[in-house]
């Protein structure tokens, strides 16, 4: 693969800890893509969808071009049709990557601190977090509910993993891996540390 010559593209980046939000647009222009995309990928013509949905022709057409706000109702019934579930239909993909830069994490001079980075998406459940601690730090303690699990990855420095009251020692490119119901918590000696960690949900 060859490489450009000069400077690359900045990358766009998400201020960190910021959901990523649902607004109209983004939801119109999912819809508009994905029925778009299946309708194709299944070879019906805009006229069969109408006849199969009893939904016009006019308003799939607006819908596939971003320009319609169709009801829940009109949504589940392309869904039907096309074999997939409304949520699936709604669901926007991640055209492009997501950068959060180191910088821009909210980790004040002299405080611990903890920033989500990514939520789920798409079909499955985890938050990814990134935590920082100072020396002589404790984080909170947590627990995250029957069927979840905890990786923790420590990334700088050495922390003490404390699951239901046993001590574990994790080193700088240590991992761990445990069971998010566990009451757990990290502390620190007298060096600062970081740790990137992802606790997994089961599937509803």
């Amino acid at each position: 693969m060859s490489v450009p010559e000069g400077p690359l593209p900045p990358v766009p980046a998400r201020k960190a800890g910021a959901a990523r939000s649902a607004t109209g647009d983004s939801v119109r222009d999912a819809l508009s893509a994905n029925l778009n995309r299946r309708r194709l990928a299944q070879g019906w013509s805009l006229r069969e969808m109408s006849a199969a949905t009893g939904i016009s022709k006019a308003l799939l057409s607006q819908i596939e071009r971003g320009e319609a706000n169709p009801t829940l109702d009109v949504v589940t019934r392309i869904a039907t049709v096309l074999r997939t579930d409304p949520v699936d239909l709604l669901r926007s993909s991640l055209r492009e990557p997501e950068i959060l830069r180191a910088g821009e994490l909210d980790e004040p001079e002299g405080e611990s601190a903890v920033n989500l980075l990514f939520a789920a998406h798409g079909h499955s459940r985890f938050e990814v977090y990134r935590s920082r601690l100072h020396p002589h730090a404790q984080s909170q303690l947590s627990s995250h509910g029957t069927g979840s699990v905890e990786y923790v990855m420590v990334v700088a420095g050495q922390v003490t993993l404390v699951v239901d009251e046993v001590p574990y020692d994790l080193h700088a490119g240590d991992s761990a891996r445990f069971d998010g119901r566990a009451s757990h918590y990290y502390t620190t000696e007298d060096s600062p540390a970081a740790t990137h960690s992802i606790v997994g949900y089961p599937l509803a």
